[in-house]
């Protein structure tokens, strides 16, 4: 994106040893990576590492922290237990241009796709040198990281624009693309990723931390799910689904455990080790003699008795008096380095959303009986009797209710799932006293529009 992205993914390459590779030539000023890094698949291979020691060491407060955190705040999920000068504005939908922590989020998340499109040209460019194969997986993974950065961003921000090149001059000066044709690149990126990728886990040593091509899958449903795709959401879901020699749901106290068989691509950190940071921020203890996020009252009411997910992911602590019970998000119970099996990996695409999402599927396909069984496949998991919703508008109530417990503080699905169903006036004006239509989108960062006189800026702000 704009110029101040790229001094910052140029800093990036400097400090992070995985990274050498790219500052070992000399490149143009339009661009910060040149096909000739790439002569070898050892250049390659330490190129695939930088990109994703980007994501789970240098931008991982952006790629896991703040697209959890942000997103719940905004919705009615969680709220900051005390008055905080950066967490109000998006507990009270109050957020300015100068937010910096929308300005952190957009830049992170264009700085790791700048490092997708830095390895996919710096491939496509090579003279040669490099393994047929090696090549193809390595520009399908480049592909889906840039189709998870662009999803994040159109649903934060709306029309964002589209960067698929290195050149400076032309990130410098895009327009901000409509949503319709961001999700189609994403599309396109996914279904590119699929072919190109590996089926199997064997490039991560059997762990599931480098995403294969049922992570393309998984995450190429969820967008034809918000373009209202049914058939293809559905018919990619139950790709998932049936795979059942890779993928099968987990116990609920399993389901965040590294290399569990409900994960479809999880992350780990040598800087966090068998940890996540939603276990450190989330759970009490971690900084602070009290909790630093507390669930709403209004998602607590949502839980049904006995759900084992209000058991196993909710914790709770009674402050100072021993008067006032705090209950706050637990799906990451690890705070500090595990390295036995009882560690957690960050874990952004699982099985359970691909029920969830043929369930939605379905039903919007008035296919009742299919989607109320992928419904209790969920309630049974989490020892709840089967829905009682018949009618396909109770039946998408029922999907939405699973939805808002099942993947509750996990990457912004319930702050998305209300804009994309339209509901988000309808539940946060009550939630919320100031609730306002436009704090559906998050605000263009004014030093990105100063940079980039195209940018336009969202309506309300």
């Amino acid at each position: 994106m704009t110029s101040n992205i790229f001094f910052r993914s140029l800093l990036i390459c400097v400090i992070a040893s995985s990274c050498k590779k790219f500052t070992d030539v000399n490149a143009p000023s339009s661009q910060l990576v040149t096909a000739t890094v790439f002569t070898s698949d050892a250049t390659l291979k330490s190129a695939i590492a930088g990109m994703y020691s980007v994501i789970a060491s240098t931008n991982a407060e952006t790629m896991q922290y703040e697209l959890s955190v942000l997103p719940s705040t905004s919705a009615d999920e969680i709220r900051y237990l005390t008055s905080n000068v950066s967490y109000d504005p998006f507990t009270n939908n109050a957020l300015t241009t100068n937010d910096p922590m929308t300005l952190d989020m957009w830049t992170g998340l264009y700085n790791t796709n700048y490092y997708a499109n830095s390895l996919i040209a710096g491939i496509q460019g090579s003279s040669g040198g490099l393994s047929d194969s090696l090549s193809r997986e390595a520009i399908a993974e480049g592909k889906f990281i840039r189709a998870f950065c662009h999803f994040y961003l159109v649903n934060l921000y709306g029309d964002v624009p589209i960067a698929t090149t290195t050149n400076a001059a032309v990130n410098n000066s895009l327009f901000r693309s409509p949503a319709d044709s961001v999700y189609a690149q994403i599309i396109r990126d996914l279904k590119d990723a699929q072919a190109g990728m590996k089926a199997d886990y064997s490039y991560a040593n059997g762990e599931r931390t480098r995403p294969n091509k049922y992570a393309a899958a998984a995450l190429l449903s969820r967008a034809y799910l918000y373009t209202n795709d049914w058939a293809n959401a559905e018919a990619i879901a139950t790709t998932l689904i049936n795979y059942s020699s890779l993928y099968k749901l987990t116990d609920i106290s399993k389901t965040f455990l590294k290399n569990n068989t409900e994960a479809i691509w999880q992350m780990s950190s040598p800087v966090y080790s068998g940890y996540t940071l939603e276990g450190q921020y989330y759970n009490y203890g971690a900084y602070s003699s009290s909790p630093n996020f507390v669930l709403t009252s209004s998602l607590l009411a949502a839980f049904e008795p006995g759900d084992l997910r209000f058991t196993n992911w909710v914790n709770t602590e009674t402050y100072t008096d021993d008067t006032i019970t705090y209950y706050y998000p637990y799906k990451y119970k690890q705070r500090t380095t595990n390295t036995s099996s009882a560690g957690e990996y960050w874990t952004p695409l699982r099985l359970g959303e691909q029920y969830l999402i043929r369930a939605e599927a379905r039903a919007n396909q008035k296919n009742l009986t299919g989607a109320i069984e992928d419904i209790n496949v969920i309630r049974t998991r989490a020892g709840l009797a089967n829905t009682t919703a018949v009618s396909q508008s109770d039946v998408l109530t029922a999907i939405e209710q699973e939805r808002r417990i099942e993947l509750f503080c996990e990457y912004g699905h319930r702050w998305y799932d209300l804009k994309r169903t339209n509901r988000a006036d309808a539940v946060l004006s009550v939630d919320k006293s100031g609730w306002t239509s436009h704090a559906a989108l998050f605000p263009i960062p004014q030093l990105e529009r100063n940079n980039n006189t195209n940018l336009s800026q969202n309506n309300g702000y």
